[in-house]
Parts: C-alpha cells; structure tokens; sequence
C-alpha cells in the first residue's frame, strides 16, 4: 500500500527484559532433567536383554533324537519370569544357565517338527518383554534313492557319462568312482542328472544322496569305462642279422586283456591276446626290407597300432639266406654276378638288391619256371647255381652249371607201363646210402624195405624231386642205363650219380622232357 507524501514510517521496538535469577535457575534445572531423561532412553536402549542366538537354527533339520537345545541372551541377568516351553511343555526347571547361555537337553525325539518357545519379562524402559519362538524338525528316515542309468555292467566307449534317477526332492547328490566324486542336487521333483568322467577301466560309481538332516542313501553301480585303445610298446631290431629275428611286444589295457596280431610283409605270424611282454619270432624272413604291422584290439574294438620298417642282413655267403628288396653286402653282390652270368642282369655289381634287381631275378624266375615273386630264394638260388635237364628220347642228363654244360650223363627212364612224368620240377630231397622204401604201387605190393648196401635198388644217392615218388638214383642193374626199363626213376651209374650229388643242391630245377 503507498503511504501518502510526509507520511513517516513507524518504527519496531524490541524489549528486552532482565531475568531473574530464580528464573535462570528454574531455566537451567529444566536443560539438566531433558538431557537426563535423554540419557536414560539411551542407557535403556544400549542395555535392553535380547536373545541372540538358537541352537538348533530355526527351520533347520537334524537326524539326532536327542537334541541340545542352547539359547544365547544379552542380559540375562536382568529378565524376570523366564519360561521356555518345548513342544507346548514347560521345560523352565531343566534349564542349566552359564553366563549368557541358557540350555537343556531333551530326548526320544520323534521325527517330525518340533517348538521352543522363550518368555520373559524385563523393568527396562525400552523392551519390556523377551520372546522367541521357532521350530526345526527331527528327520532320522533315510531318502528313498533310485538309480536309473546307468545299468549294471554297462560299458561306455566315452565320456562323460550322466547318471539320473530319483530321490528326495532337495537332496544333495554325490557320484565318485573312489578317486574323484562330482555333486548336484535333486529338483523339486525329486529328479536329478549328473554328468561324470570315471578314468578307463572296471569302475564302481558310489551314488550317494543326503537330506537336509544329513541321512544318507547310497547305490553303487559296477560299469566299464573304454574310451582308450590298448597301451602298445614294440621293439624290432634293425638291421635284424638272423632269418628269423625277434621282437619284443608289450600290450595292456585297463578293461582286460587285448588281442595282439602282429603282420610281416602283410602276412599274419601271430593272432591272440596278449598282456605283458612277450618276445615272439617273426622268421624266417628273406634278406631285406621288411614292413611290421602290430595291432593291438581291446573289447570295445578300439585299435592301437605300430608300424614299422626293418632290415633283415643275417649273412654274407651267397646261398645260406633268402634275399629280397632292401638286402646288401657280398651275396647280393654274388646274385648280381650269377644273374649277369644267366643273361639275366644287366648293370654293375652293386651289391645293394634295388629294383633293377628285382626285374632280373623276376625275368630269371619266368624263364626257369619259377613263381616270379622277385625274391632269391632256395629256387632261384639253386637254379643260378645249376639245373638238371633230362631228356627221355634220348635217355640222357645234362647238368649245367652257371649257364654252362657240365656234365653229361645216361640214364635209365620209365617203361612204358609206369612212364617219367615230363615237366618242370625241383630237387627237394637228398640222401646218401639210402634206405629203399617200397612205393604204394602194384608192383611193390609184398616187398620189404631194403637197407643200404649192395642190394639196395637206389645204389648209394638219392637225389628226390617234386616229381610224385620219382628220383634220380643210382642201380647195381647197370645193364639198364639208355634204355626205358624203370618204374618212373631215373636210374644212373653209381660212380656218375656220386659225381652228380656234389653240384646239386635242394631247390635246383629238374626239367624232364622227351
């Protein structure tokens, strides 16, 4: 509002007024009693008896019968109609009080919940009644657990496994194989699936199930873990310096014994089960290279396998040892020399068996009616050395040696009614001062062996071929010799099948023809 021109604006007056002394007081005696009564409201507060601690917890669970029930108070000492009830009886005279604890034991508890109740009353300002009431439960029954896989005695190839089942719902699980466990828990089902990883081997898996009491159920299932192959270790000697060189097999398996089978050159020398070490021999092997292939089979089929390349060298004199691809030293050169000698080998004397020696001894073998597999063997060897031609028509032997005629005998060959069989043979067998054995023929029937000497029908050599029950011989019936008068042997003079026997040796070829 605008005041009017002249108008002067009032001024306030404040008045301050002296105290009296009874006032001040009174004043001041008033400050003291507030900050008094504060005091006690904050003493009361600080030292109001409460109860801290239960045992047991409330809700918890316990497989116990007899329980100690303990009750820790602040300020015990000041409460005032203490009453504690269990299960709805007074149980007041049973406590034992020590210091801020208070409790009592009770027993033959049955399974189920059970209550304490705490009461008492106190003169503090700030809480003038204590109370507590809670419940846990009393479980001594063991959860049902059933184990739906795995099965007894299943086998896992691998893993992880899972096990599953049923059980208490809320039930702590525990699978373990002895050395290791893993823990789940059931769902509010009951159910529960737990993937574990047993090591290879026969395994007991303990399934264990625990309520919240702590009571346990245990199922243990017996199954077989294989998810490895066997454990293989071999040992070959190389260069190998005997035919029939040895090697050292080591096999195992955590599930049971393995199938051991062991190839040379894809030919199998050994097939059966095997554990441990075993040393076996794997001969007799030609001079060379050769491949060893060494499986090991567990029973879920699973394969470990060693593989592994290896020289046999076990001589240096032509003639004593089988020779292939990959062998050397003085006989190959000796083959390369006797192949050259035959027509049959082209090239320097190496004494390394390569390829090109390979051909040479496959077109030595074609020629001579011999398996063209390109090893030297006792055949071929024999051959180079020499072979035996006999010729009916003109009852006839020739021996040749290194290519070349050697020797020239006669012969006696079969009549007409028990002929020489005509083809290409082998020496298998050698005799000196032979026993005659009478042949399963006709004209033998009735007759007795004949031990050597002057009257023995061989003489004293007998030189044994491929050909059924024909060999060449010597006879004391000399009168024969170039003419057809034998059952199927070929007869010669004694002093000229002596003579003969020391060139040949087993394996030489014996070609027979008309």
């Amino acid at each position: 509002m605008t005041q009017p021109p002249g108008t002067r604006t009032p001024r306030t007056v404040y008045t301050v007024r002296r105290m009296s002394k009874r006032g001040l007081y009174a004043w001041i005696a008033a400050g003291v009693l507030v900050a008094a009564l504060a005091g006690t409201a904050v003493w009361q507060f600080v030292t109001a008896p409460s109860i801290q601690a239960v045992t047991p917890s409330p809700g918890s669970f316990t497989l116990h019968t007899t329980v100690t029930v303990d009750v820790r108070i602040d300020g015990i000492d000041r409460l005032k109609g203490l009453r504690v009830r269990f299960d709805d009886r007074d149980v007041t005279g049973q406590l034992v009080v020590d210091g801020g604890r208070l409790t009592f034991r009770r027993g033959g508890l049955a399974d189920g919940a059970h209550t304490v109740t705490v009461r008492a009353s106190t003169s503090n300002l700030y809480r003038r009644h204590v109370s507590r009431s809670w419940q846990f439960t009393v479980d001594t029954s063991a959860p049902r657990l059933a184990v739906d896989s795995p099965r007894r005695g299943a086998t896992f190839t691998s893993t992880p496994l899972t096990v599953t089942g049923s059980t208490e719902p809320g039930a702590t699980l525990s699978v373990g194989d002895g050395s290791a466990s893993v823990t789940g828990r059931a769902g509010a089902d009951g159910r529960f699936s737990i993937a574990v990883s047993p090591p290879d081997g026969r395994q007991q898996l303990a399934v264990r199930a625990a309520d919240r009491a702590g009571n346990v159920t245990t199922v243990r299932r017996r199954v077989i873990v294989d998810t490895q192959g066997p454990t293989l270790g071999v040992t070959v000697p190389s260069p190998a310096t005997s035919a029939t060189p040895t090697i050292d097999v080591i096999a195992s398996d955590a599930v049971g014994v393995p199938r051991v089978a062991v190839l040379v050159d894809g030919k199998g020398v050994y097939d059966r089960k095997l554990s441990g070490k075993r040393q076996m021999e794997i001969g007799p092997l030609s001079e060379g290279r050769h491949v060893l292939l060494v499986t090991a089979t567990d029973r879920s089929r699973h394969v470990t396998s060693h593989a592994d390349v290896f020289l046999v060298d076990s001589s240096e004199k032509f003639g004593e040892a089988t020779m292939s691809v990959g062998a050397v030293g003085a006989d190959v050169r000796e083959l390369q020399r006797l192949l050259r000698k035959n027509k049959a080998y082209v090239g320097p004397l190496t004494a390394v068996y390569d390829m090109i020696t390979l051909k040479a001894v496959r077109r030595f073998q074609r020629r001579n009616n011999i398996t063209a597999d390109g090893v030297a063997g006792q055949f071929v060897q024999a051959a180079l050395v020499g072979r035996i031609v006999i010729d009916q028509s003109e009852c006839l032997l020739y021996f040749y040696q290194f290519g070349k005629l050697k020797l020239k005998f006669g012969v006696a060959t079969g009549m007409p009614a028990y002929p020489t069989p005509n083809g290409f043979f082998h020496v298998v067998i050698m005799a000196k001062n032979p026993t005659w054995i009478p042949p399963d023929s006709p004209w033998a029937k009735g007759l007795e062996p004949i031990p050597p000497g002057s009257g023995n029908p061989l003489g004293t050599r007998w030189i044994g071929t491929s050909a059924p029950g024909v060999g060449i011989h010597g006879t004391p019936a000399d009168w024969t010799i170039g003419t057809h008068a034998s059952h199927g042997c070929i007869r010669m003079h004694i002093w000229e099948v002596e003579k003969l026997y020391d060139y040949v040796r087993v394996g030489m070829p014996v070609i027979i023809r008309w």
